[in-house]
């Protein structure tokens, strides 16, 4: 802290005993250097006192007292002026935007490429199904935009059928009025796809135009696709992967669960190669007309020879159920190039024909005229089979030639990591050895001699195992055929062999379900009555585990119809998917979709309730009355359904609702 008063510094030459010029004379004249020490001596006080002069000025307050640097007043800034400047980069960023956005409009009027063209299409439709192309253009520039010409390109498999504005080129060019600046405009095509399931198909639409007085011609570019996800209904091909020589060979095409039919009348076509001889041989019901036979569950269609090896089909609706057309084909000489298409088309007035499905196979030519079928639950060609399935086999022979066949030794090869031997059920004894059944003259009498003309059929069956964790990287096929031999002697080609069928093993799909009024953790998560009362509300969560491994899976569904006691509470909860109710069936639905391997596990829950009558007194309650489960293995193309058991108010899953809960409504 400074000093309160200055302090004035005397500096003493030497003493003065007397006064006057005697003395003044008799005093020694100084020197340079000691004039020149005065002089820094005077300096350096003087400088001091400006110093000390200052430092007071800048530590007085405004009364003139002193101030204690001690203490540090600190004092706000007038109000005003922070506001002024808050408004001021306020200001600031609002000029700043709207010179970016004038000057970003400028440039978008400007350029004379800034028309907006897009064209939208729906994602998915059914073969046949009409639908609807949008393709839409606006004008943002500046800029009157003339000579403005529309060209699409269609997908292969479109037919068109109309326009909003009549084209001038064919059905694919129009020639549209001028564009005015932040003007817009559409053009609607309709038409249909016929294509195969699964098909993506893209449509491309151009815009040219001529912009303002320019010269040169501008174009736009714009697509979309649309897939074809089904038919409307389901196509199977039966058909053994063996051929005999100049023999009836079957094959059986399957058409069934008809939902929507958009392709109404279409055609079979068969194709077989010339070079082996061959041709459809089957008989007709009428000769008359050349219709072919159907086996029916529904509605019987009506299948009629449209020439060569071609028939029409009519009359498919959702009331014809399943329908089973049977034919035979004959193959008079070997091929190097054997293949066997068998296609369904649809053909336009105009004699277009659209193949909207097709299968094609290369059957393997045997000579012998002991015939061998093996045929898997009711199919003889490749299929999938599903964990824990059982596999009911039929293996059949036949003596088609002119001589008989001695001592003959059946067998059935079956190849598969997954079989569950001790599951075998067969009636004729076989013997089981490195997995083969055998089966000789001592369990099968007539095989001592299998006279021309002769038939015969064993029948066994045995079960896929579970799967199980230890499982992962096995081969998940089952590989199936018969064979046979004379005389106590090996088989030693493949003549005498059957059709071979290879079944891939669907994904280990599981669902599990509970209904709870205590959770795992005992905690209670319905509430009411417990057992049930009449007049009483009680409600109850129902909880779905998915599973899955091994493939991945789309179109993934779960589905519960409540009974007509039960209401659905609208307490849900999914991380996967979409879970609701639809009020007009009454049913539960889990829209799970994709579901890759990489998710091994999803759950949901929601609640219900119930609210028992008078007449369910003393009654147990089914609250679900089983779950399904569906989707699709995207390996082996099958649809995969599982179903849980029924639920009812005993609450089977709840341990502790089990110790005081009879389940009879009171």
């Amino acid at each position: 802290m400074l000093p309160e008063k200055k302090i004035k510094r005397i500096l003493k030459v030497g003493l003065e005993e007397e006064s006057g010029l005697s003395s003044f004379v008799e005093r020694p004249v100084p020197t340079e250097k000691e004039v020149a020490s005065f002089e820094r001596v005077v300096g350096r006080e003087v400088r001091e006192q400006e110093i000390d002069l200052n430092l007071s000025d800048i530590y007085e307050d405004k009364q003139g007292g002193q101030v204690d640097v001690q203490k540090v007043k600190i004092k706000k800034r007038p109000m005003f002026i922070v506001r002024l400047f808050k408004k001021l980069i306020l200001l600031g960023l609002i000029g700043a935007i709207a010179y970016f956005a004038y000057t970003y409009w400028q440039s978008q009027s400007n350029d004379v490429s800034g028309l907006d063209f897009k064209i939208v299409a729906p994602e998915n439709i059914l073969a046949g199904q009409e639908f609807t192309y949008q393709i839409t253009y606006h004008n943002p520039t500046s800029y009157l935009l003339s000579q403005a010409r529309l060209e699409l390109q269609y997908p292969e498999n479109f037919i068109f059928t109309s326009a909003s504005i009549a084209p001038q080129s064919g059905n694919y060019g129009w020639d549209l009025p001028n564009i005015d600046p932040g003007a817009t405009g559409s053009v609607t095509v309709t038409g249909r796809l016929i294509n195969q399931a699964d098909s993506i198909n893209v449509i491309v639409a151009y815009l040219s135009y001529l912009p303002g007085t320019l010269s040169s011609q501008f174009k736009k570019e714009s697509s979309a696709s649309t897939i074809v996800n089904g038919l409307g209904f389901k196509v199977d091909l039966n058909y053994s992967n063996t051929a005999f020589i100049n023999q009836d060979n079957e094959i059986s095409l399957a058409l069934s669960d008809v939902q929507d039919n958009y392709l109404g009348d279409f055609n079979i076509v068969f194709t077989l190669p010339v070079e082996a001889d061959a041709s459809v041989v089957s008989e007709v019901e009428n000769k008359a007309t050349g219709t072919l036979p159907v086996i029916a569950t529904g509605t019987s269609i009506i299948i009629k020879k449209s020439g060569g090896a071609a028939w029409t089909v009519s009359n498919l609706l959702q009331a014809s159920g399943r329908q089973e057309i049977p034919v035979t084909y004959q193959i008079k000489q070997k091929s190097d190039n054997l293949e066997i298409k068998v296609r369904l088309e649809k053909k336009l007035e105009n004699g277009e024909s659209y193949v909207f499905w097709e299968k094609a196979f290369k059957p393997e030519l045997v000579s012998s005229d002991l015939n061998l079928t093996m045929i898997l639950n009711g199919s003889k060609s490749d299929g999938a089979l599903t964990f824990g399935q059982t596999l009911h086999y039929s293996l059949t022979y036949a003596n088609h030639g002119s001589t008989a066949y001695q001592d003959v030794a059946i067998i059935a090869g079956l190849n598969s990591e997954f079989l569950d031997w001790n599951t075998l059920v067969d009636e004729k004894k076989g013997e089981v050895k490195n997995g083969s059944i055998i089966w000789t003259k001592k369990e099968i009498p007539g095989l001592a001699e299998i006279k021309p003309g002769e038939e015969g059929t064993i029948d066994f069956s045995l079960n896929l195992a579970a799967f199980n964790d230890s499982d992962q990287g096995k081969n998940l096929s089952v590989i199936s055929y018969g064979q046979y031999s004379m005389n106590n002697k090996a088989p030693k080609s493949t003549e005498n062999k059957s059709n071979t069928i290879t079944s891939r093993i669907n994904s280990d799909l599981s669902l599990a379900e509970s209904v709870l009024y205590f959770n795992s953790d005992n905690m209670p998560v319905g509430s009411g009555p417990l057992p049930p009362k009449t007049g009483e509300k009680t409600s109850f969560r129902v909880y779905w585990t998915v599973k899955n491994n091994l493939h991945e899976l789309s179109d993934t569904r779960v589905v519960m119809s409540l009974p007509s006691y039960v209401e659905w509470d609208n307490n849900n909860s999914t991380k996967v998917g979409n879970l609701y109710y639809d009020n007009a069936s009454r049913q539960v639905i889990w829209e799970i979709g994709k579901l890759p391997v990489s998710v091994y596990r999803v759950d949901a829950e929601f609640g219900i309730s119930l609210t028992p009558s008078t007449g369910d007194r003393n009654k147990i309650l089914v609250l679900s009355p089983g779950s399904t489960v569906s989707a699709t293995d995207t390996e082996t193309r099958e649809t995969i359904t599982k179903k849980t058991g029924p639920k009812t108010t005993k609450l089977e899953d709840d341990d502790i609702a089990g110790l005081n809960n009879s389940g009879r409504v009171e």
